[in-house]
C-alpha cells in the first residue's frame, strides 16, 4: 500500500499556509507591543520640585509587586495605595505614574491607572477609589 502522491498544488499550499500563520503571529505580537508604549506625562509647572530623597521607582516597584501577586492581602494593597495617595505633591504622583508605566506598562494592563482600576480588591473603605480619583483629577489615564 503506497501513500497518495502530492500534486504540485498540494506541495504549494502547506508552505503558504505555514508562512501565513507565522506572518500573522509576528504581526499580532508587534501590534500588541506597539500599543503598550505609554508616553511620559509632563510635570506641573507651578508646583515645587520633587525632593532629592524621593525615588519614584521604589513606590512604582512596590505597587507592581502588590498588584502582580496572586495572593496579596487587601491590607498590603491598601498600604501601597495609601502611600501613593498621600504623596505631598502632584508632581510626585506623576513621577510614580511615569516610572510605573515605563517599567511595567508593557507587562500587563497598561498604565498605572488601568492596573489599579482592574485590581480585584476586598476593602470597600480603603484607598483604591481615593487613589483612582486623584489619578483621574491629574488626567492620568
Amino acid at each position: 500500500m503506497s501513500l497518495p502522491k502530492l500534486t504540485d498544488l498540494n506541495k504549494f499550499i502547506l508552505p503558504v499556509l505555514l508562512l501565513g500563520v507565522v506572518v500573522y503571529l509576528i504581526w499580532k505580537n508587534g501590534k500588541k507591543a506597539g500599543q503598550t508604549i505609554i508616553p511620559d506625562v509632563p510635570y506641573i509647572q507651578d508646583q515645587g520640585v520633587i525632593t532629592k530623597s524621593f525615588n519614584p521607582n521604589i513606590l512604582a516597584e512596590e505597587l507592581f509587586n502588590v498588584m502582580d501577586g496572586l495572593f496579596t492581602l487587601s491590607g498590603t494593597k491598601d498600604a501601597a495605595f495609601r502611600k501613593l495617595y498621600e504623596l505631598p505633591t502632584d508632581n510626585m504622583v506623576i513621577a510614580v505614574y511615569n516610572a510605573f508605566n515605563s517599567k511595567y506598562g508593557s507587562k500587563g494592563d497598561g498604565s498605572l491607572t488601568k492596573w489599579i482600576n482592574d485590581e480585584y480588591y476586598y476593602d470597600a473603605f480603603g484607598y483604591k477609589n481615593k487613589v483612582l480619583a486623584r489619578l483621574k483629577s491629574l488626567r492620568l489615564q
